[in-house]
Parts: C-alpha cells; sequence; structure tokens
C-alpha cells in the first residue's frame, strides 16, 4: 500500500470530487446558477490518511479487491411494510406515538370513531387499539439494541456508631445498552449513507490553508490513527471515535426531585449538522444512578467519593465491550453496505462545566490554573501523564489544594487505551459561552456597572429603555420577541441565544463605547467558533476576537464592576478553543445543546408520557419504540416508499386502476403533495391574521445542496386587481407600479444596460395577464452552520402582508432581505438590502416572471459602525423624501435580513411606539449580523 496519500480535489459549492482545478462547464440547477457554474473552482485540496483507509471487506473481515461492489442486503418488496399492514398504518404509528405521543385512551377514542364509519363498508382500520399499535411496533426488527441493567452498591466502611445512611444500603441500577451494537446501527442506517467520513482527512484552500470542518477533518482522529497504525494488522480498517455525553437533568420544575442522569454516544465518523440535527446520529445508551443522601451528606467526602466512583464505574462498565476493539479490529456494517474492519477509540466527551469537573476528576474551580488565577495565559495544561505522576508522588492535601486534582481518584478513560480525559473534554459554545459569559457575566455586568454610575432610580429607569429598546426588534422568522425586555425569571439557553441578537444597539447612548464593543468583539468570538468551517484565517480571526474582548473588558475592572479580575472558568476556557477546533473540527458539532434538545426527546417526553411509576422503565420501553419507528422509518425511505403523501399514493394507485379519461382533469396530486412532492410545504397557509410566534418556522430542510432559491408561496393571495399593474399599483398606494414593471422588463432584455432607460424603450404592459400576488415568499440556501438538514440547507420565510397578527398586535408586515448584485466582493460590500413592499408574478408571452416590489437602503459609510461592528443602511429616498421604488427578480434575493433601529443617544423611545412601526419610524439601521450564523458569514 502506498505510504502517500492520494490528492482529490472537492468543490466547495457542490461537493463534487475532481481530479484536479480546472472550470466546471455542467451543473444541474433548477432555479439560481451555482456560484461555480463557468467559473474557476473554489475548490479545496482533500489527503486522506494512507494506512487505516477503510477498505471494504468480506464479513469475516478478509479485504475485497479494489473495485469491487458491495454485496446489497436482501431485497424486500416495494410494497412490504411488515410489520404494519400498509403505509397508512405506518404513518399512523408515527404520529400516534411519536410526533403526537398520544394516550392509549385518545388513541383508542381516535381508532373507534374511525372503525365506524368504515363499518357501512365492511372495512377496517389499519390498526385496531392501542394494544394492537404497540406490539406492531414491538415487532419491528431493525433498530432494536436493548436495554440490560446491573446493580450497583456501596461496598466500603461503615460507620461503627449511630445509624447507618441510606445510601451506604441501597441497591442502584444502571441500565445501558451495548454501546457497540448502537455503533453498528448508527453505521448501517440508510439515512446517513452520504454523511459517514471512513478516513481522517486533512482540506487545504487554495492557499495551501488548513480548514477545520467535521470531525474527521481535524488533527486528533488524524494522530489516533498513527498510533494505531504502528500495529500493521490494523491497515485498512477505519477508526471510530467514540463521542459520549452526559448532564444531569429535571424532568419536574415544580418539584425539582426527578433527577435522571442519560448517557449519550455518537461517532465522530457523522458529519456535525447530522448530529446537529439528531438523525438518529445521537442515541441514548445509558442511565447513570444519583446516590441521594441527606443534607449532612453534602460535605461528606466518603458520600462525595462514592458519587464519583459509581459515575466512573458505571461509564467504565457500559463501555467495555468496546474495549477489545481497541486493539483489534472489529467486523461492520455501513450504510454503502459494504462491511469494513473497524478500531474503537474513546473520543471527546461533551458536557458543561460542572460535568466536565466530575469527569476529568478535578476539584471545581480549578481547570489548568489555580481558581484566582485562570487568567493567567501561561498555565500549564493537565495530561494523563503528568496526573498519574502527581498522583503517585504527592499527598492527598496537596493533591487537592496545589493541584486540584481529586485525590485517590482515576477518572473512567484510564481504563481504555489511548484515552486522555484532559485531552478529549471539548469547548462547550452554549454553557461556556452564550449561557455562560454572555447571560450570566456580561448582561449581569451592564446592569451591576450602570447601578454603579447612577443613582438607584435612574439605573432603573435606563434599564427599562434598553428592555424598552429589546422589544422594539423587528420581527423575523424564528427570532424570539422579548415582549418585556430581558427581564424575566426562567432563562432557557435559547433565551440567552435570542438576546444576543439584539441587545448590543439597545446599550447605544447608555454605556462606554469599550462596553458595545467588548459585546461586539464577544459575540464576534462565538459567532466564528460556530461556523461550520473554519480555515486557518478564521482562527487568527477567532484568536484576534478573543484578545480584543479580553482589552474591552477591562472597564468592567476599572469601573468597579470587576475589582479582582476574571478568574471566571467558563470564561478561562475561551482560550482553548483554537486548540480544540485543531483538534476535533468546528465546535458546532459538540456543544451539549446537542444533549440538551436531546433531553427533550429521549427523557423529558418519555417522562411526561409516563404514570410516573417506575418510571423509568415506561420511559426505556418508549425510547425503544421511538428508535424503531426511526429504523422503519429510514428502511422505508431507502426504499423510495414513502415520496408524496399517503393520500395522493393512495389516489395515484387508484388512478392506475380506474378509466383515465375521468380522472384526467384532477389536480389531487398537487393539491396534496407535501414536502416531498410537488407541492410547497406549509404554504397553504391563510397568514394574514395567524399569530404565530414562531413565525413561519424556518429551519432545516431535506434535500441536495443548493446555493440560494427564493420561490413565491403555493397560494395566491385574494382581492387583488389582476389584469392591470395600473389597477394593481392603485389598490397598494404606488401609482407608478405600472411604470416600474416596464423598466423591469426593459432590465430582463438588456442586463448590461446601466442608468434608468427612457420610458418609451421599455415594454408596455398592455399584453399582460394573470397577475398574482402573494404573502410570502420562502427563501431555501445553503447554511451549514445553522441547523440545517443533511445537504446543509436551511429555509425561512419572507412575509409581504397588509395584516400580520402577532403578539396582539395587527400590523402590516414587509420584511427586508439581502439582494445580490452580481458583485465579486465579498460581504456587506457587494451586497444590498431591501424591504420587500409586493411579492407578484405575472406572465408576458412565453414566460413567467417572479418579481418583488422593493425599496433599497444605501450604506451609510465605506465601513461597519467602529462600536458595533455592524453596517448602518439608511433607506433611499428622493429629493422630496419619498421612498425609492424598483422591481427586480426574486432570483436576486438572497434571504432574509434583519435590521435593528439606531438609536440617537440616550433619546427615550415614545411608548406609543411598537415593533411594527420600527422599520417606518426610525431613519437608520444596523444590519444585524447576528440573527444567525449564515447572516454572520454573509455580512461579516
Amino acid at each position: 500500500m502506498a505510504a502517500t496519500p492520494a490528492v482529490f480535489w472537492i468543490c466547495e459549492g457542490c461537493g463534487k470530487v475532481c481530479k484536479s482545478r480546472g472550470r466546471l462547464t455542467k451543473h444541474s440547477s433548477t432555479h439560481n446558477r451555482h456560484p461555480c457554474v463557468g467559473k474557476s473552482h473554489n475548490n479545496f485540496r482533500r489527503t486522506y490518511h494512507p494506512r487505516l483507509d477503510g477498505r471494504p471487506c468480506r464479513r469475516d473481515g478478509e479485504f475485497l479487491p479494489p473495485g469491487t461492489p458491495p454485496t446489497p442486503p436482501p431485497s424486500k418488496p416495494d410494497d412490504d411494510w411488515s410489520p404494519f399492514t400498509s403505509r397508512a398504518g405506518f404513518e399512523l404509528a408515527e404520529i400516534f406515538y411519536t410526533t403526537a405521543a398520544l394516550s392509549n385512551d385518545t388513541i383508542d377514542r381516535i381508532l373507534d370513531i374511525w372503525a365506524a364509519t368504515l363499518v357501512p363498508h365492511n372495512d377496517s382500520a389499519p390498526i385496531t387499539d392501542h394494544h394492537n399499535l404497540h406490539s406492531t411496533i414491538d415487532a419491528i426488527k431493525l433498530g432494536h439494541v436493548p436495554w440490560q441493567s446491573y446493580t450497583a452498591r456501596y461496598n466500603g466502611l461503615r460507620p461503627e456508631d449511630g445509624p447507618t445512611p441510606e445510601w451506604m444500603t441501597t441497591d442502584y441500577q444502571v441500565w445501558y445498552r451495548d454501546p457497540r451494537k448502537v455503533i453498528h446501527a448508527i453505521f448501517s442506517n440508510p439515512d446517513l449513507v452520504d454523511g459517514i467520513d471512513y478516513v481522517p482527512y486533512r482540506e487545504f484552500d487554495l492557499n495551501g490553508k488548513r480548514r477545520y470542518c467535521d470531525f474527521m477533518s481535524a488533527n486528533w482522529a488524524w494522530k489516533q490513527c498513527d498510533l494505531i497504525s504502528v500495529d500493521r494488522d490494523t491497515h485498512g480498517a477505519i477508526f471510530i471515535p467514540v463521542i459520549l455525553g452526559s448532564d444531569k437533568t429535571t424532568v419536574s420544575v415544580a418539584t425539582g426531585q426527578n433527577e435522571y442522569h442519560p448517557v449519550y454516544l455518537s461517532v465522530g465518523n457523522v458529519h456535525n449538522h447530522l448530529r446537529r440535527a439528531h438523525k438518529d446520529a445521537l442515541v441514548l445508551i445509558g442511565f447513570l444512578p444519583i446516590p441521594k443522601g441527606a443534607r449532612k451528606d453534602t460535605d461528606n467526602e466518603t458520600f462525595r467519593d462514592f458519587r464519583r466512583r459509581i459515575f466512573h464505574g458505571s461509564l467504565t462498565a457500559i463501555n467495555m465491550t468496546l474495549e477489545p476493539f481497541m486493539s483489534d479490529w472489529d467486523v461492520i456494517r455501513c450504510s454503502d453496505h459494504h462491511f469494513r474492519r473497524a478500531i474503537y477509540g474513546l473520543g471527546p466527551y461533551i458536557a458543561d462545566y460542572p460535568e466536565q469537573s466530575a469527569t476529568a476528576g478535578t476539584v471545581y474551580n480549578w481547570c489548568d490554573a489555580e481558581p484566582n488565577d485562570l487568567d493567567n495565559p501561561n498555565a500549564n495544561l493537565r495530561t494523563r501523564e503528568r496526573t498519574l505522576a502527581l498522583l503517585e508522588s504527592e499527598d492527598p492535601d496537596s493533591l487537592w489544594y496545589n493541584h486540584g486534582i481529586v485525590p485517590d481518584f482515576r477518572p473512567f478513560t484510564m481504563k481504555f487505551p489511548r484515552a486522555d480525559i484532559y485531552e478529549l473534554l471539548t469547548s462547550d459554545l452554549l454553557h461556556q459561552a452564550i449561557k455562560g459569559t454572555f447571560k450570566d457575566h456580561l448582561v449581569q455586568w451592564v446592569e451591576d456597572y450602570l447601578k454603579r454610575v447612577h443613582r438607584p432610580s435612574k439605573a432603573e429607569n435606563i434599564l427599562d429603555e434598553i428592555d424598552r429598546r429589546i422589544a422594539l426588534a423587528p420581527l423575523f422568522p424564528g427570532l424570539r420577541r422579548f415582549k418585556q425586555g430581558r427581564n424575566f425569571k426562567q432563562w432557557t439557553g435559547n433565551d440567552s441565544k435570542a438576546l444576543m441578537k439584539v441587545f448590543v444597539n439597545a446599550l447605544e447612548g447608555y454605556v462606554p463605547p469599550d462596553i458595545i464593543k467588548t459585546f461586539n468583539t464577544f459575540l464576534d468570538f462565538c459567532y466564528l467558533a460556530r461556523q461550520n468551517v473554519l480555515t486557518e484565517d478564521s482562527l487568527d480571526a477567532l484568536g484576534t476576537a478573543l484578545e480584543r474582548f479580553h482589552h474591552y473588558r477591562e472597564i468592567f475592572r476599572v469601573s468597579g464592576v470587576r475589582p479582582d479580575g476574571f478568574s471566571l472558568p467558563r470564561q478561562h476556557s475561551l482560550k482553548h478553543y483554537r486548540r480544540n477546533i485543531e483538534n476535533f473540527g468546528a465546535p458546532n458539532g459538540l456543544c451539549s445543546s446537542i444533549t440538551e434538545s436531546k433531553h427533550i426527546t429521549a427523557v423529558k417526553k418519555p417522562w411526561r408520557r409516563s404514570n410516573r411509576y417506575e418510571a423509568l422503565k415506561q420511559m426505556l420501553t418508549i425510547n425503544t419504540r421511538n428508535d424503531k419507528l426511526a429504523a422503519a422509518h429510514a428502511d422505508f425511505s431507502s426504499r423510495g416508499m414513502l415520496r408524496g403523501t399517503c393520500l395522493g399514493d393512495a389516489l395515484q394507485k387508484l388512478r392506475q386502476t380506474v378509466d383515465a379519461e375521468s380522472v384526467s382533469d384532477s389536480d389531487d396530486e398537487d393539491e396534496f403533495s407535501g414536502p416531498d412532492g410537488n407541492g410547497e410545504a406549509g404554504s397553504d397557509l391563510d397568514l394574514d391574521n395567524v399569530d404565530n410566534e414562531d413565525d413561519g418556522s424556518p429551519g432545516p430542510v431535506d434535500g441536495p445542496s443548493i446555493f440560494s432559491e427564493v420561490i413565491l408561496a403555493h397560494k395566491k393571495a385574494t382581492r387583488y386587481p389582476c389584469t392591470s399593474f395600473q389597477a394593481l399599483g392603485e389598490h397598494i398606494g404606488q401609482s407608478n407600479l405600472n411604470e416600474l414593471v416596464r423598466r423591469f422588463l426593459f432590465y430582463e432584455k438588456n442586463p448590461t444596460f446601466t442608468g434608468p432607460p427612457p420610458l418609451h424603450l421599455c415594454p408596455t404592459t398592455e399584453h399582460i395577464e394573470k397577475i398574482s400576488v402573494f404573502h410570502s415568499a420562502t427563501a431555501t440556501f445553503c447554511a451549514p452552520s445553522n441547523p440545517s438538514g443533511p445537504g446543509g440547507l436551511y429555509r425561512e420565510t419572507i412575509r409581504c402582508t397588509p395584516r400580520w397578527q402577532t403578539g396582539g398586535v395587527v400590523a402590516h408586515r414587509r420584511d427586508c432581505v439581502v439582494l445580490n448584485t452580481g458583485s465579486e466582493v465579498p460581504g456587506m460590500r457587494g451586497l444590498n438590502i431591501a424591504r420587500v413592499h409586493l411579492l407578484f408574478s405575472f406572465e408576458a408571452g412565453d414566460e413567467v416572471f417572479s418579481c418583488a416590489l422593493i425599496h433599497e437602503f444605501s450604506k451609510s459609510f465605506d465601513d461597519p459602525d467602529p462600536d458595533s461592528g455592524m453596517w448602518i443602511v439608511e433607506p433611499d429616498l428622493d429629493q422630496n423624501r419619498y421612498r425609492i421604488m424598483s422591481v427586480v427578480h426574486v432570483d436576486s434575493m438572497v434571504r432574509a435580513a434583519h435590521l435593528l433601529p439606531v438609536f440617537r443617544g440616550d433619546a427615550t423611545v415614545p411608548r406609543e411606539i411598537n415593533f411594527s412601526h420600527t422599520l417606518d419610524v426610525f431613519t437608520a439601521f444596523y444590519v444585524n449580523k447576528y440573527i444567525d450564523y449564515h447572516a454572520f458569514e454573509t455580512v461579516f
């Protein structure tokens, strides 16, 4: 085997593998042209590990000759829905059990009513009752990794005098799944066929600079393969980094007593966005016991030591089935149907800071420096070897007080080869940056600052005004509205993320510029770290942002808010991000937000469905059944059995058995098509009077990767003139709409023409018919840094409606968009911002034009604002202060934009103004680069 790996060139735009640099001349796209068409590849060079290169093999491990096709699994008929009787039965089971999670009584009532309607037809429903539902789900053979348990008990010394504490005599059950079988299930999942890396690789851009993205693109996996490949018997295998995560969670907020300690497993081979979207790439594998003691036991070292030992002992026992295959190879079947040899290794551990401390066996508030010296840039990193040496040479007091190490204790990773827990603890954007540094520190410090420099009543008035400004943020798809500002009690991670998006501009005029810059530089750090791909330039920018943050945060020390400095574990952890990115790839694939979101489906919802008696066993059953349904869905989908909708499928089969002439004019297929058919999911809703705080449910989209496309809603708006642009313009209060459409048609025919064309040269609109108005459009674009689908796609809705109801306010809703000017200049310098006043389409000749009436904004300065770091734009007005309008094709729209008002000094905002007025009454706006991660990458 060659020692030097082959070099591949890969197009960043479409992911196509190329043999060399070059130009892409053919590329299929239904809407916008892909940016790589006809241009030099925006490609990158990739090299793969030369020894652990993932060669296919037979079931017995013998390597196959190169080019041997995989042996497909036994084929099944396309109508084989077993153990369900039909597609309807399967989809009902999904809806009843997983989607709606209905109670048994509700399921029985619905099925009873349905059965009553079928009696006259001598027919029956595909499911009879909840017993039939459960037994059918239990009969699914796919996705079944059984739960096991064992009992743990305290076996140390007991007190000679007085009663024995209850925790010493209690039996603790550890429930778990075999992680080896779980990994086999992940690798065989057909949903992940295009999202698994079998070999570590290194990527370099055209300038030879390193790129870090998914886990296998970083250094740690490559180095592990170097260590493993010393044994020649491992050559040709794949390396599987086992990612674990744990976090105690409370399922009952009211009592606070119902705690569970779930453990999750994923593998580093799965792409980050699939792990974030779960896609069954993150699996619940265990529930750890939580010993409960009396209040007096809280500071009892014996009790605390027992809790540590049962935690680490459980993790050791759960993972022991992997240990033999960390040196020798296992054979695993992959989603491409090939068998491969596999070598396992314990990989990163996802946890928040308290859990990290417990996992590493370090004293709380310690990291790699003393608690009062955490901002020391010269602190030494902990290592497995250094810790073992200290455990052998130092006395217990010295270990605890001088080194922050729990004495007489070994982390569970020391039982496994090549595992160093101090190296494997990951950066945690959610708890370290978003909930920690931003919400708990910076937001609170602003409040403390205002109370130090102003009398109490003045400070409270300023805080109320800041809250008022926050509430004025215009609507945006998915943006959580702060109706009363940020003054609320229960904070979630999503609350913190939402406040980050709208907080900076609200401080203007009330705090010094250095505080604004502190937030600006810290948010830049967070958004840079959250990118899906980080280059060496990105890491340099990340380091620069952190240095600037450390510089500007000094204002809180100088002002007396933090007179003792910034020795804080969560802020200290930010200095490790570059090293962790170089080791493990983009942090967005290893954040505790992934496990916390999994808590909802794996722990909290199952607990609510239980009857609270021996709830854990019921929760395990619910998780098992959900896993089986997910595996069945993936299997049916991979066989093409879930295209379109259930009704559309039934109608299609009906058409095949009846006279074609009687149904030739039917449009049922379009009417009932959904996300997988020809229609537009969710676009048939009447949006004019919907009270929807979620605002269009933006989020991941399944499908192949595209650059960007904007399409008008499926349903037309009513009560608009549809035969004349003159009449339509008068209806909406835009008397020159007809003239604007004529100029648009001229530019369509003369794309190189510059300046306003004479009206007499423009085509007339008299022949135009079928004018349609829409109240929304859907923007779909490649945004892998957002919570995207398998192809990296993200979807959001652009609204343009005369009546929109939300939060009790009814007003017009005209969103803003980012316009592609065709410029090659990156970032905002090559983009424009516009507000949409009308979405419409019309037919001219044989062509259908989808258009928008827009009002553009111009950049106020040639550079972003130096304090906030955001671009400032102002509306384009003519000499009479009227808006300058134009008509553009929707293809020129990239995505939605969010504008925040520029507040002048400390002026008070009139109380009669609310968020629906913001875009109309303010005269300057920040282009909010923090509204989401794709916006940051687009604008930054």
